[in-house]
């Protein structure tokens, strides 16, 4: 088994895919699995013991989706009871506090191949970000943008790249959902998360607004991943492609 903490987002609606369910996302079936059980097999795949699941939206059905794994994961639930005005920058923040040693962070409406977690894992940096191909004109994705030594300076969501931005940084590509930090990088990013949402007005914002105060300060490696084995699923067409990828 291996030093990581998985810690897996999980709290929120999903109101951009209530038509298709009005049950956690995560428990949305794709290829006979739900995305849950994809998570914690993949771990089980790759030697992942401590689970850190964080819950909010109709928790019960995710503590019993998650039961059948307990013999295998050491899996500790921690509920973001307030999802509605908390948002997933608390519910990282309360992930990697009850978290041990370095950490794996995904986000919990990811489905990929265990190949890009096993790669991820296996190399060569202690804290890296998964970076994906992606266009520089598509607003809706997690823009990375690195710095000549490749270490991550900012990511951009929702909105496109400025020019002054591509003339400090060079734009690499997606960053989908995977990060991985060492211990050292955890209790700093923790640190600043009791900051960050000491106000108020931080409640609510994606974890992407805090990570965009960690990361000029501190050095996290891209890790590119070639694979398209992927796909985070945030609408109704994201679920349609997730059904139509081969992620085995």
């Amino acid at each position: 088994m291996n030093e990581f903490t998985a810690v897996v987002l999980l709290a929120g609606y999903g109101s951009r895919i209530s038509s298709v369910t009005d049950d956690p996302k995560c428990l949305l079936p794709v290829g006979g699995r739900s995305i849950l059980h994809r998570h914690l097999e993949a771990f089980k795949r790759v030697g992942i013991r401590r689970v850190v699941l964080v819950i909010g939206y109709r928790k019960q059905k995710l503590i019993d989706a998650a039961l059948p794994f307990q013999a295998d994961l050491d899996i500790k639930f921690v509920a973001n009871d307030d999802f509605e005005t908390k948002g997933n920058t608390w519910s990282l923040f309360m992930g990697i506090e009850a978290a041990k040693g370095p950490v794996l962070i995904f986000d919990g409406d990811l489905v990929y191949s265990p190949d890009i977690l096993r790669r991820f894992i296996d190399g060569a940096h202690e804290s890296s970000v998964v970076v994906g191909t992606a266009g520089l004109d598509d607003i809706e994705c997690t823009k990375a943008l690195v710095d000549e030594r490749n270490h991550v300076r900012m990511t951009v969501d929702k909105r496109a790249v400025t020019d002054e931005e591509l003339a400090r940084y060079r734009f690499v590509g997606e960053a989908f959902g995977i990060l991985k930090f060492s211990n050292e990088h955890r209790l700093a990013l923790l640190n600043l998360g009791r900051e960050f949402l000491a106000e108020k007005a931080n409640w609510l914002l994606n974890w992407e607004h805090l990570l965009a105060r960690f990361f000029p300060h501190h050095d996290i490696w891209c890790d590119f991943e070639e694979s398209t084995d992927w796909v985070e699923i945030d609408t109704p067409e994201d679920y349609e492609q997730a059904q139509q990828k081969s992620l085995d």
